[in-house]
């Protein structure tokens, strides 16, 4: 496993949140480890958002699983294509191999299939094997980039079941995030349910409290550098961090606004 990817979040220095809260103390009512902490989880929403297939919407999700279904079918074929390129090749072993698998007797339809002139002669027939899938995924995103499939399936129904399966894993690089959010406590807002089922996914956060209060997002995905960009982090970075701001600045100009009405109403 790859190292950890972390990324923190404070509030001190020249922070234009920090200034605020150490002008207004009073007025804000907020401790600067509880808006450390609500940054800290706008930044992991919005690294989730910023992950591939990137936003939280329906049109992002089934974007994500149609590239799952192309990638699976990349590397799984049936035997009506493996027939197929048999037959182009004028091969008598075609019908053969046809006739073995319509009698399920796949080890024979294997042979037939070596002894024809396809392309795929090499290929193994069998049961669906996920390790080809896993194997092939070598892709700049952790995608499937061959052009040739790696296996001839016997079920077509295993095959659907499989990307089907398969499928329901979209969104789980974001749920390292969401996760990572859940563990920083408090509710984590504006992500979708298809990023937020993924329990398993391997996010984690830890909380440094004191006078220099600090929050660690943590992802031990192998392959989040692959579905991140840099890019997408500085986005995140400054999206959240925007977002406290104006969140904090709306709040203290409505507690400015009642002081107002209440010296106007004492007068």
């Amino acid at each position: 496993m790859s190292d950890p990817i972390q990324f923190s979040t404070r509030l001190k220095g020249s922070s234009d949140v920090a200034r605020l809260l150490n002008r207004y103390p009073e007025k804000v009512g907020r401790t600067l480890e509880s808006l450390v902490k609500q940054e800290a989880r706008g930044l992991a929403v919005e690294l989730a958002r910023n992950t591939r297939p990137y936003g939280f919407s329906q049109k992002a999700k089934k974007l994500g699983e149609k590239a799952v279904a192309g990638d699976i079918l990349k590397v799984f074929a049936i035997p009506d294509q493996a027939y197929e390129s048999a037959q182009a090749a004028n091969s008598p072993h075609a019908d053969r191999f046809w006739a073995h698998i319509k009698n399920r007797r796949f080890a024979r339809a294997r042979q037939a299939l070596a002894e024809s002139p396809s392309k795929w002669k090499h290929l193994p027939v069998g049961r669906l094997d996920p390790k080809h899938h896993h194997e092939s995924r070598t892709g700049p995103q952790a995608n499937v980039t061959r052009r040739e499939p790696a296996q001839i399936v016997t079920s077509r129904k295993a095959l659907d079941n499989y990307i089907a399966r398969t499928q329901r894993k979209v969104g789980f690089a974001k749920g390292v995030w969401i996760k990572a959010a859940k563990a920083i406590g408090g509710r984590v807002r504006g992500a979708a349910h298809w990023t937020t089922r993924h329990r398993k996914a391997p996010g984690s956060a830890t909380v440094k409290k004191g006078t220099k209060p600090s929050v660690t997002l943590i992802s031990r995905l192998d392959y989040m550098d692959e579905v991140l960009t840099e890019a997408g982090v500085r986005l995140a970075m400054e999206v959240a961090a925007g977002r406290l701001r104006r969140a904090l600045a709306t709040s203290l100009g409505k507690i400015n606004d009642r002081a107002k009405r209440r010296l106007r109403r004492a007068a």
